[in-house]
């Protein structure tokens, strides 16, 4: 059955997808006045980020668990809801220590509705019986920049950064209950208690893992130290300095608006291909940029592949144990994280020791060594109607 482009369920599916960008972005742009407020260091910030993804791993096991019986649909209203909850306390002017159980029910909350998302991306697809997953990752994108632009506007009115936290907590309850009954139903909902349970798929889970995880380390890279680069490498201009981030995520935002479509008329596997080519070419001319231009240019075409890896990802897992996909879909979340913290913490150690240049190299080695797993996504099978779901 064809999924109408404008569905109530899709709509649905979308706002949980921009709902996740938006309070990510700004929790994250947001830590700078995190720190002036509470008067921390950089070590400390990292030990609370640390806190909020352990914290999401273990909501994204979660998520499986619960999605088995009462499906992915029921996860997202209360995972807003938590990380909205979680937002708003963090308002609050509270001691450094009582920092961590705030994201901690932050990076809960993130971990469902993560896992969440991607689920109930795979069950609109299947009922679909195309790629839809790259456009809802688009969405996803639209909202983190938006986030990012309202925690900017925040600062240019000098108003308290606070502000932001507020504008988004409120977005984030509106969505939980505009979503609440409106998303499609799991093929697998109530089978948690059923005898006949078979393992998962544990190696595919780790092949399209790796690649998860390496677009994740790719994405930390660029999100976290293209801007330190262009600074201390090629002494940009402080208006520059911004630029090679911005131009990742727009090409970022590109790559997924035209990916379900590549997908379409090509398949998984030659898109995966090409974007894993783009992304390792570009991150190399980054590594190796003479002017800040030419860097800002080449993170911005990174954007281009990497944008891709991790939908391309999730699609291809969907196929594992169609029957199963939830389970599957948390434990791949997982990967996520990992890359998140490989990214971020890992490249500050390789930058220490031998210089951002071979800082920027280790992710194009990385994405390159992906290329081994393409063949894992060579089965592109047609996705069947969910049965007894809610066609979106």
């Amino acid at each position: 059955m064809t999924v109408p482009v404008l569905s109530p369920t899709r709509a649905a599916v979308s706002a949980g997808f921009f709902a996740q960008g938006l309070l990510m972005a700004v929790i994250l742009t947001s830590l700078p006045g995190i720190e002036g407020r509470t008067g921390i260091g950089e070590t400390e910030v990292s030990l609370v980020i640390l806190t909020t993804v352990v914290f999401a791993g273990a909501g994204s096991v979660l998520a499986g668990s619960l999605a088995t019986r009462w499906g992915s649909g029921a996860l997202l209203a209360p995972a807003f809801a938590i990380q909205a909850v979680a937002v708003a306390l963090a308002m609050l002017d509270v001691p450094y220590a009582l920092l961590f159980p705030v994201f901690a029910l932050f990076g809960l909350g993130v971990g469902l509705a993560d896992a969440g998302n991607n689920m109930q991306a795979l069950t609109l697809q299947r009922a679909a019986g195309r790629s839809l997953i790259s456009s809802l990752y688009a969405v996803q994108t639209v909202a983190a920049i938006m986030g990012a632009l309202l925690v900017s506007a925040v600062a240019g009115l000098d108003a308290p950064f606070e502000a932001a936290y507020g504008v988004a907590a409120f977005a984030g309850l509106a969505i939980a209950a505009a979503v609440r009954g409106r998303l499609a139903a799991d093929p697998e909902r109530g089978t948690a208690t059923d005898a006949a349970h078979p393992p998962l798929p544990w190696t595919g889970i780790l092949v399209f893992g790796v690649v998860v995880a390496v677009a994740y380390i790719g994405d930390s890279v660029v999100g976290t130290w293209s801007s330190v680069f262009l600074d201390q490498e090629l002494a940009a201009a402080a208006v520059v300095v911004p630029l090679g981030y911005a131009a990742y995520q727009a090409c970022s935002l590109v790559s997924r608006i035209v990916g379900d479509r590549l997908v379409g008329r090509m398949g998984r596997a030659p898109v995966l291909t090409g974007a894993i080519v783009t992304a390792t070419a570009s991150l190399f001319v980054a590594a190796a940029a003479p002017a800040p231009w030419i860097a800002v240019a080449a993170f911005g075409a990174s954007g281009l592949g990497i944008g891709l890896m991790a939908p391309l990802s999730f699609s291809a897992a969907g196929d594992l144990a169609p029957d199963h996909q939830d389970e599957v879909v948390s434990r791949l979340n997982l990967f996520n994280y990992l890359g998140v913290v490989i990214g971020s913490g890992a490249t500050g150690v390789v930058a220490d020791a031998v210089g951002l240049r071979a800082a920027i190299v280790m992710p194009a080695v990385l994405v390159a060594a992906a290329l081994l797993t393409v063949r894992s996504y060579r089965r592109d099978r047609a996705a069947p109607t969910v049965p007894g779901g809610h066609h979106a």
